[in-house]
């Protein structure tokens, strides 16, 4: 049997690289924003699955006109005119954010039905069709030397009721850091907010590895570490936060896994311990991991590679292709048994950056799946100068959702 109840209290929101800003100095918006009440997941006593070939796909973009956005994290609060918020990053209208901090920002925005967003602009309207206007409300800091683990990215919203997280990077400060996969330090970050708009973080890191933890950062030979694309889940039957990351491991194949870190304190003092050796990752070679507790289930979403129908054209940026939506399935949240590849939307090169929303409407309970669509060879009429004629343009240019019934 389903049921639904309401709570009230702060919203939390994890990220990875850059920072997330403090308002007013971290939030470019004018005006005041009302407290949120946030909705609570619905209550099963079973675990539902969800078949690769019975998803819902519109196939239409809900959020478009930005350069290159993604990671969707979609929340119902009770506001009755606009019941759906979305955060969501990436670069709005330039390469870079350059009217912001560092890189990599954050966006919010609002809905009525889910199909229609509106994003928050500079001066407190939302507007769905004006990018130009859009307001950064997470955005990195000033004092590199201070808060250099949130000086550059700050991505991957992970929002829930009561806290949240973010990931963050160090800044590059005179290139690349030697030794870093990614060229830079990821960290997840953490912060709170009553509004969704106006955010206060957390003075330390929520994971960060030890050779990171000062100024600055030097990569160590046998490197575990760069956390990032975080999940935060708050366990009402244990009373704890769950934290699902990504991170890299030198001594492991492969690129990114997936990792779980616990805390049975308070979100903004306490510590997250890992509950596994990171010599053992839950998931490996499972980038930007998404997971969601449905009744007695855990569900994990990412975009791992190997799916066989990739382009196999050569190029800088062969591959990117081979990376499309899977599923994985846990009946403890920490042994994990994958499932089937989910194929991209009809002429869309692949479709990456997966995060849940469950809701009900029409009678039903529903899982939605949203997703950002990659570019890689399609004219979609807009010029890339990051990318050669006939290049694959890894950069994302919609939001879209696909969606299957909870039975």
């Amino acid at each position: 049997m389903l049921s639904r109840r309401k709570i009230t209290g702060d919203l939390l929101v994890l990220l990875t690289g850059g920072l997330l800003a403090l308002a007013p100095a971290g939030c470019s918006v004018s005006g005041a924003a009302g407290r949120l009440t946030w909705d609570r997941k619905p209550v099963l006593d079973h675990s539902p699955r969800f078949p690769a070939g019975e998803w819902e796909r519109p196939q239409r973009a809900v959020l478009e006109g930005f350069l290159h956005a993604y990671q969707p994290c979609v929340i119902e609060t009770d506001d009755s005119e606009y019941p759906y918020r979305m955060w969501f990053f990436g670069w709005i209208v330039d390469p870079t954010n350059p009217e912001y901090p560092g890189c990599d920002a954050i966006y919010h925005a609002r809905s009525r039905d889910l199909d229609r967003w509106e994003v928050l602009c500079k001066d407190g309207s939302w507007s769905g069709d004006r990018p130009e206007d859009w307001a950064s409300t997470l955005f990195a800091s000033t004092d590199g030397d201070r808060h250099y683990y949130h000086a550059w990215h700050v991505g991957d919203p992970s929002v829930v009721f009561r806290d949240g997280a973010f990931s963050s990077t160090s800044k590059p400060l005179d290139g690349p850091l030697a030794g870093y996969p990614s060229g830079m330090m990821l960290c997840v970050m953490g912060a709170t907010s009553v509004d969704g708009v106006h955010w206060h973080k957390r003075e330390e890191p929520l994971l960060i590895a030890q050779c990171d933890s000062v100024f600055p950062p030097r990569a160590a030979a046998a490197r575990v570490g760069d956390f990032h694309r975080p999940t935060l889940m708050w366990d009402e039957q244990q009373q704890a936060w769950k934290l699902y990351f990504d991170y890299y491991n030198a001594s492991l194949p492969g690129n990114c896994h997936m990792g779980l870190a616990e805390c049975r304190g308070d979100f903004r003092t306490g510590r997250f311990d890992f509950v596994h050796s990171l010599d053992e990752p839950l998931l490996d070679n499972w980038p930007n991991p998404e997971v969601v507790k449905i009744g007695t289930g855990y569900y994990c979403f990412s975009d791992p590679p190997g799916y066989a129908p990739a382009d196999k054209t050569p190029g800088r940026f062969e591959g990117w292709d081979s990376r499309q939506l899977r599923t994985a399935f846990s009946a403890d949240g920490r042994h994990w048994e994958k499932g089937e590849f989910i194929p991209p939307d009809p002429g869309i090169a692949a479709c990456q950056v997966p995060q849940t929303f469950v809701c009900r409407r029409d009678g039903k309970w529903w899982l939605y799946l949203f997703y950002a669509t990659q570019i890689g060879r399609r004219d979609n009429g807009r010029r890339y100068e990051w990318f050669r004629e006939g290049e694959y343009n890894w950069f994302y240019d919609q939001i879209r959702y696909m969606r299957q019934e909870i039975k």
